[in-house]
């Protein structure tokens, strides 16, 4: 049976679901899997590579590029992957509110394993593990970040440095508009436009994550701008404080639960 097939009947009844609460809520599917799914019939290297190259792509045109080059080389899976609508798992399909780029289901694995010595056992047991898990992480990972002593969150922070590091090549024209805002930036043949302004770069990586390309970046220091003060107010540390300001309260025992 296709890899399609067997993504599709073992969720189509969570896409109906998620169709009933709402237009403007998003279906992704985890690449890890679908991935893992794809390569019983579509095994090798090159594809692995080939697939990831157009779940990664960013712009409608590299993922029609990558799907091209996919479909060169097996006519068959690149009709398995048309099945499939874009927005789903191509990041070049997704929308650009969430400021989330994520194409794996790593944190709901990471909960899972968390959970793990607690989810076969009765409810209450259940729960209390869950809980008393909650009540530690929100206080480790506030306490962490309190030590942190930028204002972006440490991994975001790493994230800018990476791109940072690689605006070197690419050169930044102004194109002369009153707001400072409007630049064409090349690398070769390579061109994209960027508007500080509206905080968007025609790669799409700005948007997507919220946190400036190696594009705007090399925009921003052409106006002597720190690159940081565009990061989104998601990924800022007074946001995550406020977001790991509450507690959860403690419990008794139940030795002093009433009796039933």
């Amino acid at each position: 049976m296709a890899f399609i097939q067997l993504v599709h009947y073992f969720l189509q009844g969570l896409v109906e679901v998620i169709k009933e609460h709402g237009e403007n809520v998003e279906h992704q599917l985890c690449v890890k899997h679908l991935y893992g799914n794809w390569k019983k019939k579509y095994p090798g290297a090159h594809m692995k590579e080939l697939m990831w190259m157009a779940a990664r792509a960013t712009t409608t045109p590299d993922w029609q590029k990558a799907m091209l080059q996919i479909k060169n080389y097996d006519e068959e899976a690149w009709n398995d992957l048309q099945k499939l609508k874009p927005a789903c798992w191509t990041r070049s399909a997704f929308k650009v509110n969430t400021k989330c780029d994520l194409q794996v289901n790593n944190m709901c694995e990471a909960f899972n394993n968390v959970i793990m010595d607690y989810r076969h056992k009765p409810i209450i047991t259940l729960l209390e593990g869950i809980r008393f898990y909650i009540s530690s992480r929100i206080v480790k990972l506030r306490a962490a970040l309190m030590r942190h002593e930028g204002s972006i969150c440490p991994k975001i922070q790493q994230i800018m440095e990476k791109n940072k590091k690689a605006y070197e090549p690419w050169r930044a024209h102004w194109c002369g508009d009153v707001d400072l805002s409007l630049f064409e930036v090349s690398k070769g043949m390579e061109k994209y436009v960027v508007n500080l302004k509206q905080e968007t770069c025609s790669c799409r990586k700005w948007e997507l994550t919220g946190i400036p390309c190696t594009h705007s970046i090399a925009c921003m220091w052409t106006n002597g701008v720190e690159p940081e003060l565009s990061v989104n107010s998601y990924y800022r540390k007074s946001t995550v404080l406020t977001t790991y300001s509450f507690i959860v309260y403690p419990c008794n025992g139940p030795n002093l639960w009433p009796p039933l």
